[in-house]
């Protein structure tokens, strides 16, 4: 220990004795392991954090798969019992759960907010107990309509409510429903989602009264939980799997109508942050950039390496002589690994700081929804220890090498060649390094190249829709307690006014913007298609859309026609959909007349009346390049109570911005206590998570990556090519004193420079290639498409070759005789 602490105090010294070569390695540590850091802290928070429950490793997420469709991870209620009461020998309990929307208001005050419809042992099952009041009891939440109770989550409580503690008891109404306020969840837990926060706890059974069915609680078909299950203490997921596959051969056997080829499995939670066999949008961005910030530190780390090296060529002649007065050299290996690490360390302590800032940078990201909570990254033991480890690996990394080399040499040889009868092998490989940056810095800015390119493809492509000159509004009477009929009367004088408004063109109403979250699925029964072997009956994405929604959106319709006010409850029900619909399902016919069924409503037979144009609903990361899924749209007036038709859109002649506070002032007039949200023209609505913002989100983060890589490789070549030239003083002096013109010295020194930039251009190429065919999904563009490729090499080239250019050009300037005596 004592020789570990004089080996700090040394190299503490020595570090000190150098401090402009002390900051700039610290700086570019600290540039390395921030970044790093900050990404990190957003991996941390959405993939690796586990739920904040008891025991959260007990948790598992239940899915279901019929045949070889997809799996999923929503259930009827009556599945769900059907399952619970099945389990419990390998269950302590299981619990289901359902997002909702709803406006609170409490004293006179509405407010939208994100809620949890649960089964009332939802809280007992994650091992929760209240910060105040009390939670539900196991019998609420199991009838419809019943149990008008609500707890509150401890961050809304506090934001909203100012921890008031009186807040028990307190009567509140959702969405007109009259509740009363009976806890306040733990501190810390904001819901089961790593993003969205939950705000308020209800129920199960309440949710009927509310924006679902009202035949959720009895529907086999409508499946809309989700269920989660604690493990028994000491049981496996073996068991449970076991037990699972019990459970759905009983299902299979007793509800074939529905349960036909169901099987069952179950997913430890923090795999199941989305459902396992379809993407998560922000899990996949965040590690794809987890691994580029990875190069920048790698990046990082050659710079400082350089340095050492460098560094450790001034050294040779004392540790030649330490060697040679008994200095056994495992002790000065480790005395100059000590000072790497230390500036490792003193590199991570300032990287947290920049890495905190970029952490609260990315957690102030806008991500287009209006009913979470702000996100926050917190920078907790996993980010530190992360952190940490990353300074301590940098340390090593970057000084194993030069301590090797600067230990190797005798004294015979240092003290005859005077430090330079090493500088050849240390030249070559310091040339090395700077392929490596070369390289790496390419694969960062044809990464960066490729994200951006696919921003401006996305941006400029066809969605089937025109998004210009439209204003989209946020709103939902029943907030404010209007009932189905009220709701649908608000909303016709509503579009009659905004209608009637001098520069709009029309105006309509949707259960969901495209991109914004299309929540609407239900599976098919179609009469006369039958599903391939194995495969279960049709899922499908729908909207539910007022008359005037196509040609708000001015999506074409190709044959039949829109919907009007006449397709109301008391006549036939009808729908429109999309050409790839048609033509998956009705293959060569016209399916105008065509008849389905979906599994939610079967009592209603649903007739085509028209076939529109194909709209992309969904960006990332289902491809903005791919064949869009089939969809159809059903009309307002006959789906009005199982849809929150929460967005109003209007398409003005005028600028959208002039017109957007006569209409605020519309819909205030008739509902003056109306949430009025995410109030913006629909060009900027795009950009959600579900649509333009991971392009927009992962062009800027490369874009600052392939800077940041840039920077790196330019310096390490001009330091290079720098220290090279200055090595060769008296070759270069002897040269000139022979007659050697200074363009054929400036041709020297770039010819080596360039030599290291096209090494690095060509293992950068390789490099990039396999890069980007990681992140091809992920692109509106090409994974190899070659102006990219050509475009980004020539100007990293160029940037390469102003670095060498500048210490080749001051060669040229050299003084001959200067030069010959030079040592």
């Amino acid at each position: 220990m004592g020789g570990l602490w004089q080996n700090i105090r040394f190299g503490a010294r020595m570090l000190l004795r150098s401090p402009g070569f002390t900051l700039i390695a610290v700086l570019t540590l600290a540039l390395g392991i921030g970044v790093n850091t900050a990404i990190f802290s957003m991996v941390n928070y959405i993939v690796l954090r586990p739920m904040p429950v008891r025991n959260p490793s007990q948790v598992v997420v239940l899915t279901l798969r019929q045949k070889n469709g997809p799996i999923l991870d929503s259930f009827s209620v009556p599945e769900y019992r059907d399952i619970r009461d099945q389990v419990g020998g390998v269950f302590s309990g299981t619990a289901g759960y359902l997002f909702g929307v709803d406006g609170l208001s409490v004293n006179g005050k509405s407010a939208e907010i994100s809620t949890f419809y649960v089964t009332g042992n939802f809280f007992s099952v994650m091992g929760l107990q209240p910060a105040l009041g009390r939670f539900f009891k196991p019998s609420e939440g199991e009838v419809a309509g019943a149990d008008p109770v609500v707890v509150l989550s401890y961050s809304y409580w506090q934001t909203r409510f100012g921890g008031d503690p009186n807040i028990i008891g307190r009567p509140a109404s959702f969405d007109g429903r009259p509740v009363t306020i009976i806890g306040v969840g733990p501190k810390g837990f904001d819901g089961i989602f790593p993003v969205f926060a939950i705000q308020g706890f209800l129920p199960l059974g309440f949710a009927p009264a509310g924006n679902y069915p009202s035949d959720l609680m009895t529907n086999r078909g409508n499946r809309m939980i989700g269920v989660l299950g604690r493990l028994q203490e000491g049981g496996s997921l073996n068991q449970v799997q076991a037990q699972l596959a019990v459970v759905a051969e009983r299902l299979r056997t007793q509800h074939p109508d529905v349960d036909k080829d169901l099987s069952l499995r179950a997913y430890p939670e923090l795999e199941s942050r989305a459902p396992p066999d379809s993407p998560n949008a922000l899990k996949i961005i965040s590690s794809l950039f987890l691994g580029l910030t990875a190069i920048v530190l790698l990046l990082a780390c050659v710079n400082v390496a350089n340095l050492l090296l460098v560094r450790a060529t001034s050294r040779a002649r004392e540790m030649a002589i330490r060697a040679a007065l008994g200095a056994r050299r495992a002790r000065m290996m480790m005395q100059l690994l000590t000072e790497s690490l230390l500036l490792a360390l003193a590199g991570g302590a300032v990287g947290v700081v920049l890495g905190n800032w970029g952490s609260a940078a990315l957690s102030s990201l806008d991500l287009q929804i209006s009913r979470v909570t702000p996100i926050n990254f917190p920078f907790d033991w996993r980010v530190f220890g992360y952190s940490l480890g990353a300074a301590i690996l940098t340390g090593i990394i970057v000084g194993i090498v030069p301590a090797i080399r600067a230990t190797r040499g005798d004294l015979n040889s240092v003290l005859h060649e005077g430090g330079r009868g090493v500088v050849g092998g240390r030249s070559r490989l310091r040339s090395a390094l700077v392929v490596v940056q070369v390289a790496g810095s390419l694969m960062l800015l044809i990464v960066a190249a490729l994200f951006t390119r696919s921003l401006f493809q996305v941006q400029h492509q066809n969605f089937g829709f025109e998004p210009r000159q439209v204003l989209d509004f946020g709103l939902n009477p029943a907030e404010i307690g209007d009932d189905d009929a009220q709701g649908i009367q608000f909303y016709k004088t509503l579009l009659s006014r905004v209608r009637a408004l001098p520069g709009v063109e029309s105006a309509s109403l949707a259960n969901s913007a495209p991109m914004g979250y299309i929540s609407n699925v239900d599976s098919l029964t179609i009469d006369g298609y039958q599903s391939p072997d194995g495969q279960p009956a049709p899922v499908v994405q729908y909207n539910v859309v007022s008359p005037d929604y196509f040609k708000t959106m001015r999506i074409a319709l190709h044959s039949g026609r829109e919907f009007t006010d006449a397709d109301n409850q008391t006549a036939a029900y009808v729908a429109v959909v999309s050409e790839g619909m048609a033509r998956k399902f009705w293959p060569n016919q016209d399916p105008i007349g065509h008849v389905f069924r979906i599994a939610s409503d079967m009592k209603h037979d649903v007739r085509i009346v028209g076939v529109a144009q194909d709209v992309r609903n969904h960006g990332f990361p289902h491809g903005l390049a791919g064949v869009i899924d089939p969809f159809f749209y059903m009309p307002l007036l006959q789906h009005y109570e199982y849809n929150s038709l929460e967005v109003l859109q209007v398409r003005t002649a005028a600028p959208p911005q002039v017109m957007l506070p006569e209409i605020q002032r519309q819909i205030q007039t008739l509902a003056p206590e109306l949430p009025i949200q995410n109030v913006k023209p629909l060009t900027q609505a795009l950009y959600t998570l579900d649509g333009l913002l991971i392009y927009e989100l992962g062009a800027w983060l490369a874009a600052i990556l392939g800077a940041l890589g840039l920077i790196l490789a330019v310096v390490g070549v001009y330091g290079v090519v720098s220290y090279s030239t200055q090595q060769q003083t008296h070759e270069i002096g002897v040269r000139m004193a022979l007659g050697a013109q200074p363009r054929e010295i400036l041709r020297m020194v770039l010819h080596h420079g360039m030599g290291i930039v096209v090494g690095g251009v060509a293992f950068g190429l390789a490099g990039a290639f396999a890069a980007a065919h990681v992140v091809g999904s992920f692109l509106a563009v090409s994974a190899i498409d070659p102006v990219t490729y050509a475009s980004v090499s020539f100007a990293l080239a160029l940037a390469t070759l102003v670095a060498c250019y500048v210490p080749a050009r001051r060669a040229t300037r050299v003084d001959p005789m200067v030069a010959l005596r030079y040592e």
